[in-house]
C-alpha cells in the first residue's frame, strides 16, 4: 500500500475534519441565534428592543463564516494530520476560531444586508469551540473504526530511544491505526531482545528490502544513531524498488528544542537547532499581557504600596526599598526593586547568601511581607520598565549566576527569556532549599514550552498559592 494508501487515509481524516467543522459552525450559529432571541435568557440578561431578525440572515452568515473559518484553520495548521486531537491543538483552535469570529464580525459590519447582534457574536464563538472540538474527536473515532482492520504496517530501522518512542506512539495512534511488524538493528547494533522494544527484532538493516516485500510494509522508520548514519544509504537503496514510505529520524533530539525552525537557502533545507524563544510576535503577545495585567495592578495596589512604605519606614531604620543587582535576559544586569524585609546590615560579614525560611535577619514587618509575598510588589515597576516579565525564571544575583553556570548544565538557557515575578518552578514548589538543578529543570521546561495559556495558568496558580498556602 505504502505512500498512496497512507495519503488516502490522511485525506479521509481531513475530509471528516472539514465536514465536522462546517457542521459545528452552522450549529453554533443556530444555537447562538436561539440563545440570543428565543431562549429563556431573553428578558433576563438582554432584551428584544430591536425585534427578532430573520433566521436566514444567520444561515447566510454561517455559510460565509464556515468558508472564512476553515481558511483561517488552514493557515494555523489545524488540518495538518496529528496523532491525536487535544492538548496544544485545542489551544491553537481557540486562537484560530477567535480570529475567524473577528473576521466574521468585520465582514458583517461592512455588508449591511446581514447584521448580526453584538450579543450573538460572542455566544456563537463560545458555542463553536466545544462543538468543533467534539466533532474532531468524533472524526478520529470514525476513521479509527473504518480503518481498524487495515492498519498501516511499519518497520523500525535502528535500536535507539527515538525509534522505540516512535514505535510505541504509532501503535497507540487512534485515527490512523498502525501495526508494528518488527525492528531491524543498525550498523554495529546487537540483535538480542531487550526490555523496551516495541516489537520483535527481525534482523539487520541490510535485510530491509527483503523484509519490506515479505511483510508488505507501508512505512519504514529509520532511527539510526549519529555514529551509524551510513546505514541510511543502504536502506534507501533497498527500498527504492518498493512502494513504501521511508522516513528518517535525525538523532539530534538532545540538541533540537520544541521551537526548532526549518527553512531553506537556495533549495537546501536548513534546520535551526537553537531557536530564540519569545521572539517576534510571541514577544509582542507576552509584553502586551504584561502591560494589560500590570497597569491595573499598579493602580489597584497603589494605596497599599504607599501604606506599606510608611509602615516599613516606621518599623525599622533604613530605606523603604531594597535595590539589588539581578541578571536578566541576555545576561543584562538590572536593579530589582523590593520592599526591604531585612535589617540593613543583613549580609555584613557573610557576603551573598540565600534567604532561609525562618531567617533571623528579617525585620518584624519583614516576616509578614515575605509570608504574603508583599515584598515582591514593587517589582511591578520592573515589569513596566520592561526589565522583567510577570512570568519567567526568577532572576538571580550575579554572584550566584557565575557559580551556577559552571555547575548546572543548561543554566545559561534560563537567560534567553526575561526574568519573572513568578515562574513555573515557583508554582511547582521549587523554592527555598530545593536543589538549583531541579529549579533549572523547571525553568528550562518553561523556556522550551512557552505559550500564552501557560503564562495565564502560572499566574492563576500563583494567586492561589499566595492565598491558600502563604508561601515563604
Amino acid at each position: 500500500m505504502g505512500h498512496i494508501e497512507r495519503r488516502k487515509r490522511e485525506t479521509l481524516i481531513q475530509f471528516l475534519w472539514h465536514l465536522s467543522d462546517a457542521l459545528a459552525i452552522l450549529a453554533a450559529f443556530l444555537i447562538g441565534y436561539w440563545l440570543r432571541f428565543l431562549s429563556p435568557l431573553v428578558g433576563v440578561l438582554w432584551d428584544l428592543s430591536k425585534g427578532i431578525p430573520p433566521l436566514v440572515h444567520y444561515l447566510v452568515a454561517a455559510s460565509a463564516s464556515a468558508i472564512v473559518w476553515m481558511a483561517v484553520f488552514h493557515s494555523f495548521g489545524l488540518y495538518r494530520i496529528r496523532r491525536r486531537w487535544g492538548g496544544s491543538a485545542v489551544s491553537v483552535l481557540l486562537k484560530a476560531s477567535l480570529l475567524g469570529m473577528v473576521l466574521t464580525a468585520g465582514v458583517t459590519f461592512f455588508y449591511r444586508d446581514v447584521t448580526l447582534s453584538r450579543i450573538a457574536i460572542p455566544l456563537v464563538w463560545m458555542v463553536s469551540v466545544p462543538l468543533i472540538h467534539v466533532g474532531r474527536v468524533f472524526s478520529f473515532r470514525i476513521a479509527g473504526f473504518v480503518l481498524r482492520d487495515r492498519p498501516l504496517r511499519f518497520l523500525v530501522v535502528g535500536r535507539t530511544h527515538q525509534g522505540n518512542r516512535i514505535g510505541y506512539a504509532l501503535i497507540a495512534e487512534a485515527g490512523l491505526p498502525h501495526k508494528a511488524v518488527g525492528i531491524l538493528a543498525g550498523p554495529g547494533e546487537d540483535i538480542a531482545p531487550r526490555d523496551g522494544d516495541p516489537c520483535a527484532i527481525l534482523g539487520r538493516y541490510d535485510e530491509v528490502g527483503r523484509m519490506v516485500a515479505q511483510h508488505r510494509i507501508d512505512r519504514v522508520i529509520v532511527a539510526l544513531p549519529l555514529s551509524a548514519q551510513e546505514g541510511l544509504i543502504e536502506v534507501m537503496r533497498q527500498c527504492r524498488p518498493h512502494e513504501v514510505d521511508v522516513e528518517f529520524v535525525p538523532d539530534l533530539f538532545s540538541l533540537i528544542s520544541r521551537q526548532a525552525r526549518f527553512d531553506e537557502i537556495d533549495g537546501i533545507p536548513i534546520a535551526s537547532l537553537r531557536g530564540i524563544p519569545l521572539a517576534g510576535w510571541n514577544g509582542v503577545v507576552k509584553r502586551t499581557l504584561d502591560l494589560i495585567v500590570t497597569i491595573p495592578l499598579v493602580v489597584l495596589f497603589g494605596p497599599l504600596l504607599a501604606l506599606l512604605a510608611l509602615i516599613i519606614r516606621l518599623d525599622s531604620p533604613g530605606p523603604v526599598f531594597y535595590m539589588q543587582e539581578r541578571v536578566g535576559r541576555d545576561h543584562k544586569v538590572f536593579q530589582m526593586i523590593k520592599f526591604r524585609s531585612m535589617r540593613v546590615d543583613a549580609e555584613m560579614g557573610t557576603g551573598p547568601i540565600w534567604a532561609e525560611v525562618k531567617d533571623r535577619r528579617r525585620t518584624r514587618l519583614g516576616t509578614f511581607l515575605r509570608t504574603w509575598s508583599l515584598d515582591e510588589l514593587p517589582q511591578l515597576l520592573n515589569v513596566l520598565k520592561g526589565e522583567m516579565s510577570l512570568v519567567g525564571p526568577r532572576p538571580e544575583r550575579p554572584y550566584f549566576v557565575d557559580r551556577f553556570e559552571d555547575l548546572v548544565p543548561g543554566y545559561f538557557e534560563r537567560h534567553r527569556v526575561k526574568s519573572g515575578l513568578t515562574g513555573w518552578a515557583q508554582v511547582n514548589g521549587m523554592r527555598g532549599t530545593v536543589p538549583i538543578e531541579e529549579r533549572t529543570r523547571y525553568d528550562l521546561h518553561y523556556v522550551d514550552n512557552w505559550s500564552l495559556g501557560l503564562d495565564l495558568r502560572i499566574l492563576l496558580m500563583t494567586f492561589r498559592s499566595i492565598f491558600a498556602q502563604r508561601g515563604q
